[in-house]
């Protein structure tokens, strides 16, 4: 090879040989002696070898057309192609490079995109595949009870029927014990343990007393009927479709005196709780689902033991045992209180009179009495008090213990010199007199139960200041007197019943009339029953589907998140 030079290997020259002839097959490059003296033409000259000794740089030797030929077809293609996808490129890069873009962020620099075509020959569903698949892989995705509102939210009586519902969706065929209604009554008291002669850190006792413990199977098998651990089979087991389930259920209250329901934080507790439990074979426990416990209000049916009448009142306070007093004048309380027995929500009369009046010194010959005209009565209260006894056995030996609470607190407006501007004005006569209404409160309830005893005393309270004293101006100092009246509440209007027939209820039986009062739940051996319907259907099933009330619950919030 004339034209080649010396240094270059032997695969180079190859190389050389094959590329001319790929562009001019009429030419052919020989050495000087086998070449015709005709043809005088010389192959193109190679780039020289370069300076960091690289033999072989394939870019540099195809980068340069040959003179010999034009470039074919498919070779002005991909060089179309290659400079739209340069154009483009270039765009995108200009357009992330603005400051006030949205993929501005140098994290993304090296995440950008081509433009890719898209195929518009696609069908575009409005409803995808995604869409028909169920909103939620659980196998129970619903287990509730549903109790109406008109039941929830009112007080209950003897006498009355509870309805509602238990509501269970599975999306899977599901093979379970059974689903069970619990309806639990229970009270629970705080006695102090004074029998303890060592000093403890906790010396309050906790004493609960199980009114009731209903329970009943509303599918599947019975409560009583347990499973066998040796029992491997699933013959027992009943098996759920997919879909929703819904039995209703009644629970008919006797006509017993439950007593009603109170909570009192470290006191006492009397609650009715209602729940269902959904029972299923595990493999070695069985697998336990509750619902939320629902809290049914139930209060007792209290007679009147009198009729309605009037209470006089006409009773003097002395200062002895009297908060905040220091001085030697008591206080005369006189007037009436009707509407008695009170009923909750109804409104008592009243009319009273307070004035302080001077006490006799200790010596019975001394007949000098201190003065009381600087003291006045500036305001009079009633307040309705709530008392509760509480009682039980601790240690073979009962324990009682007894808390007093205000419910409500009334300020009496003086009628001598009431103003219209001030809401609550002060008195600066005498005498304090005033005369109206007071409305009784609605959660008013008396019972007597086994551990708990609930009754309710009115007092009546007057603030004594003298207005002679400086000291008295100045730091507002009064004395409390305060005087108590037993109050009855019942549940029963007076004026409707026959105080000789509550009396003769529990004592007469030839005439059959024992069930005008009822008697206490602890006196009567009665519990509520709980029946499968009675108010509806027996049952109701509907399919797991679209359609069904739990697939479009769980699909709207699938959709909201």
């Amino acid at each position: 090879m004339s034209n080649s030079e010396p240094s270059w290997p032997k695969f180079l020259q190859r190389l050389s040989t094959s590329a001319d002839r790929a562009n001019n097959p009429s030419s052919y490059y020989y050495s000087s002696a086998a070449q015709p003296a005709t043809n005088h033409q010389t192959p193109p000259p190679l780039p020289a070898r370069p300076l960091n000794n690289q033999l072989y740089q394939p870019q540099q030797l195809w980068s340069e057309p040959h003179a010999s030929g034009a470039p074919t077809a498919a070779i002005q293609e991909l060089s179309t192609y290659m400079d739209e996808q340069q154009s483009a490129f270039d765009r995108a890069k200009i357009h992330h490079a603005q400051p006030n873009s949205s993929n501005s962020n140098p994290r993304r620099r090296n995440s950008l995109r081509l433009p890719v075509k898209q195929n518009t020959n696609l069908h575009n569903d409005s409803i995808g595949i995604a869409d028909d698949k169920p909103p939620t892989t659980e196998r129970v995705a619903e287990f509730r009870l549903d109790i109406p509102d008109g039941i929830r939210n009112m007080t209950q009586h003897p006498g009355d029927t509870i309805v509602g519902s238990v509501v269970v969706t599975v999306t899977k065929p599901t093979k379970a014990l059974r689903i069970t209604l619990r309806f639990l009554g229970q009270q629970r008291v705080h006695l102090r343990d004074k029998s303890s002669a060592q000093p403890s850190l906790s010396p309050y006792v906790t004493l609960d007393y199980t009114i009731f413990d209903k329970q009943l199977a509303l599918w599947g098998k019975d409560v009583n009927q347990r499973k066998d651990p040796q029992d491997s089979s699933d013959a027992h087991l009943e098996t759920l479709p997919p879909g929703t389930l819904r039995i209703p259920f009644s629970i008919v209250i006797p006509r017993i005196n439950y007593p009603s329901t109170i909570k009192k934080d470290k006191i006492c507790r009397v609650r009715y709780v209602l729940w269902a439990v959904f029972e299923r074979p595990g493999t070695f426990i069985d697998h336990t689902m509750t619902t939320d416990k629902e809290e049914i209000y139930i209060d007792p049916i209290t007679y009147p033991t009198r009729p309605k009448d009037v209470a006089p009142i006409n009773e003097t306070i002395n200062p002895k045992n009297t908060e905040g007093s220091s001085a030697s004048v008591a206080v005369q309380v006189t007037g009436v209180l009707s509407q008695l027995p009170a009923m909750p929500g109804d409104r008592l009369l009243y009319q009273l009179e307070a004035h302080t009046v001077a006490v006799l010194q200790p010596s019975p010959e001394q007949t000098q009495q201190s003065t009381y005209q600087s003291f006045i009565i500036k305001y009079v209260r009633i307040v309705f008090v709530e008392k509760l006894k509480l009682r039980g056995l601790i240690r073979g030996l009962e324990h009682t213990h007894s808390h007093r609470t205000d419910v409500h607190k009334v300020t009496l407006l003086p009628t001598a010199n009431a103003s219209a501007n001030s809401t609550k004005p002060a008195n600066t006569a005498a005498t304090y007199s005033s005369s109206g209404t007071i409305k009784v409160p609605m959660d008013l309830c008396a019972f007597d139960s086994k551990l708990l005893r609930r009754s309710y005393e009115l007092r009546i309270e007057c603030d004594v200041v003298d207005t002679t004293s400086l000291l008295n101006k100045v730091t507002k100092q009064k004395s409390t007197y305060a005087m108590r009246l037993p109050l009855e509440v019942c549940a029963i209007s007076p004026d409707t019943f026959d105080t000789a027939t509550y009396r003769n209820a529990y004592t007469d039986e030839s005439r059959n009339i024992s069930g005008i009062a009822p008697p206490y739940h602890y006196m009567a051996a009665v519990e509520p029953e709980i029946r499968v319907g009675g108010w509806e259907m027996e049952r109701n099933y509907q399919k797991w589907n679209k359609s069904n009330p739990c697939w479009i619950e769980l699909a709207n919030k699938r959709a909201a998140v």
